[in-house]
């Protein structure tokens, strides 16, 4: 605690203004503040009297803050941290109240910093400027994209997409990108989804040819080819390919087969479509799912 002399002082001084014997840049100037922290600490002692005054810098802290996180819950966040290093502190805070454990964002910005685990001085944070969009009904832009998660040399391939306004997606491995397996994933995908589709997004590799076009035609469905060199288009699909395939699923054994990849697809998609909120761009916490059924029922 603060000596009580020193806090004896500043009560005094701050009576001395609101019973304007001083002003406010007097006091200022014999404490060595700002008058903005003067107009503060004075509302404070109005609000809370002696105890507004009590943790008043700039003298040096000597006690601990009275809402600290525990030690054992800081240990929780920084073993979250360890797990999933690439996910911002939203996505730790929603871990953590899945656990049962109450916290904020900015608390756990703050015990990440605190520890010197992320956000301290030598933390390099890339900036992109990025243009945001998502667009307002579902189905009106699927995102599909292909992924080599073991290389180009081994014969496996995975068929991804995702919806640019629910951000529901679908995967599928198969042994080659080509244009036969390229119509299968688009039939399995007509069914998977809940909703009708518009448009397919897709770079132009050699699996998402003229053929895929007119086939796509056929089925009412508008194709739109990315310019070539410009993956930030498919945006949303790269993202997904990066946290939630070759991360979570795809790298953990390399002598994986394709029934299996399948299977550990299957359940990672329920998990994520209907399981996993999302903090994107008007996604609120949603999930994929209550997304979709937010929008139906904001229709109907």
């Amino acid at each position: 605690m603060i000596a009580p002399d020193v806090s004896e002082v500043k009560e005094r001084l701050i009576q001395d203004i609101i019973k304007k014997k001083r002003k406010t840049r007097e006091v200022a100037e014999i404490l060595g503040v700002s008058m903005r922290i003067i107009q503060k600490r004075r509302c404070r002692y109005e609000y809370n009297g002696i105890e507004g005054l009590m943790r008043w810098k700039p003298w040096p802290k000597k006690w601990s803050s009275y809402n600290k996180t525990k030690e054992e819950i800081e240990e929780i966040v920084s073993f979250l941290w360890m797990k999933y290093k690439r996910e911002w502190p939203e996505r730790l805070r929603m871990r953590l109240e899945d656990m049962g454990i109450v916290m904020s964002q900015t608390t756990v910005y703050r015990i990440l910093k605190r520890r010197n685990i992320r956000y301290h001085s030598t933390y390099e944070k890339e900036k992109k400027h990025r243009k945001l969009y998502s667009l307002a009904i579902p189905g009106a832009e699927i995102q599909m994209d292909t992924s080599y998660p073991f290389g180009y040399h081994r014969k496996f391939v995975i068929y991804s997409c995702i919806d640019d306004c629910t951000r529901m997606a679908y995967s599928k491995a198969y042994e080659s990108a080509n244009i036969e397996n390229t119509k299968k994933f688009i039939d399995e995908l007509l069914q998977r989804y809940p909703f009708g589709i518009r448009s397919i997004r897709t770079d132009q590799w050699r699996e998402f040819s003229k053929t895929i076009s007119k086939y796509l035609e056929n089925l009412w469905i508008n194709h739109i080819k990315n310019e070539a060199y410009h993956p930030e288009h498919n945006g949303k699909i790269e993202r997904y390919h990066l946290t939630e395939k070759t991360w979570e699923v795809m790298h953990r054994a390399y002598l994986i087969s394709i029934e299996e990849a399948n299977y550990n697809l299957r359940q990672r998609l329920s998990y994520y479509n209907n399981k996993r909120r999302h903090t994107g761009l008007w996604m609120n916490n949603l999930t994929p799912y209550d997304k979709f059924l937010e929008i139906k029922k904001m229709r109907t």
